[in-house]
């Protein structure tokens, strides 16, 4: 099948070259950067096709923060869309801070998570990921892009004046360019990068959602050995909680979510009760998300011809700097800009990769550094001084502020 939507007119290269594919964007995985790109590009004028495995959004209980350059970001991208993730998620008040606990509660340090909008001219903003994706779903519908849900792009084939992507059904989707946003397991990386493992960063992640305790109504950081436990607010007296716990690859994911929840409370038995009762209390109608994390070595090759990719098909990282989303938003904006009507694709996609691929390989970096200083060598997790929580903190703001 070639499918012939409403904006397929030929795309002119520029400086004279010869015309192009039918002008079709065709992204593969409709994640956070998927979908962000997919409003991008149609605010340029393209058509875009999004191909995406999951028949509908889940609501798996786990939220993420979107630091100040990921709010920069959406705000390249589309400011109403910006706008609704404000108003959808929790935004700290000027003098709201989180604090750094150890495992008995004692607060150790301050994060001053209100203080950075006056500083990098935009909020922290955290919410449930599957809010962040519903909110871009429904800008990239309303903006027109074009929603394969129930599929995933199984192959893809560089034509020169186009390229084809194969989708599990057995049809086809031919266009100017085809974009991998289909993370960590990106079939569209195996077809310009071949087969690799990712690399796994010694400890697995439980999240879920849970009511805010009256002592920490702003949420907390607390590091424990072999244990640690990050919580933020996703709206009036709600929680979003990490867990992570070192452990080898494969141990934790291979238990059933109840049980991994009543196992991390049992390695959180001698903790001060009201940071036990955050994860006790979770919400029994969204199940503990349990995930080893894994990223890989940075590369420079996210471009070939008229295939590139994007956030963790392109650059996974650990949630150690907690920039996954806010780096594959940053693609999203960066790629929206370059690849527009009268583009020539392949100069602009490796435009694109040069910009990018130096500052996101610093992050992936920076989350292995934040995990090995954290977690140490046998997944000790260190104790918080002032050094490590500039790290932790301010330094590392001031660093990913801007793209």
């Amino acid at each position: 099948m070639r499918p012939r939507d409403a904006g397929s007119r030929r795309w002119a290269g520029r400086r004279g070259g010869p015309a192009m594919a039918e002008q079709t964007v065709t992204i593969a995985g409709g994640g956070i950067g998927g979908l962000a790109l997919g409003v991008a590009l149609r605010r340029s004028g393209l058509p875009v096709t999004v191909v995406e495995r999951a028949a509908a959004v889940k609501d798996a209980g786990a939220g993420l923060v979107l630091y100040p350059n990921a709010l920069h970001a959406l705000e390249r991208i589309d400011g109403a869309l910006a706008g609704a993730v404000r108003a959808a998620g929790h935004v700290p008040e000027p003098d709201e801070v989180r604090p750094v606990l150890d495992t008995a509660g004692s607060v150790v340090s301050t994060d001053p998570v209100g203080e950075l909008a006056a500083r990098f001219g935009a909020p922290q903003v955290s919410l449930l990921r599957t809010t962040l994706q519903s909110l871009l779903l429904r800008h990239a519908v309303d903006a027109g892009v074009r929603i394969l849900h129930g599929t995933s792009v199984t192959g893809c084939t560089d034509r020169g004046d186009e390229v084809e992507a194969a989708l599990s059904g057995g049809d086809t989707l031919t266009g100017a360019a085809l974009i991998g946003a289909d993370g960590l397991h990106s079939v569209v990386r195996r077809c310009l990068l071949g087969q690799e493992p990712p690399r796994y960063c010694g400890y697995t992640t439980l999240r879920g959602r849970s009511p805010a305790p009256r002592e920490y109504p702003h949420g907390f950081i607390v590091t424990g050995v072999g244990v640690g436990v990050f919580a933020a607010p996703i709206g009036p007296g709600r929680l979003y909680w990490t867990a992570k716990v070192a452990a080898p690859a494969g141990t934790w994911p291979a238990k059933p979510p109840g049980r991994a929840w009543a196992d991390l409370l049992a390695l959180m038995a001698d903790w001060h009760p009201a940071l036990v009762d955050v994860v006790r209390r979770t919400d029994p109608d969204a199940p503990v998300v349990v995930t080893d994390i894994n990223d890989r070595v940075p590369v420079t090759g996210w471009s070939r011809g008229r295939v590139g990719l994007l956030g963790d098909a392109a650059h996974p990282m650990s949630p150690g700097a907690g920039q996954g989303a806010g780096m594959a938003l940053e693609d999203a904006a960066v790629l929206g800009d370059l690849l527009g009507p009268g583009a020539d694709v392949p100069e602009a996609l490796r435009r694109y990769a040069g910009r990018r691929a130096p500052r996101t390989a610093a992050v992936v970096r920076l989350s292995r550094l934040r995990d090995h200083v954290v977690h140490g060598e046998r997944g000790e997790f260190s104790t918080h001084d002032e050094e490590l929580t500039d790290l932790f903190g301010w330094r590392a703001a001031s660093s990913l502020a801007t793209e």
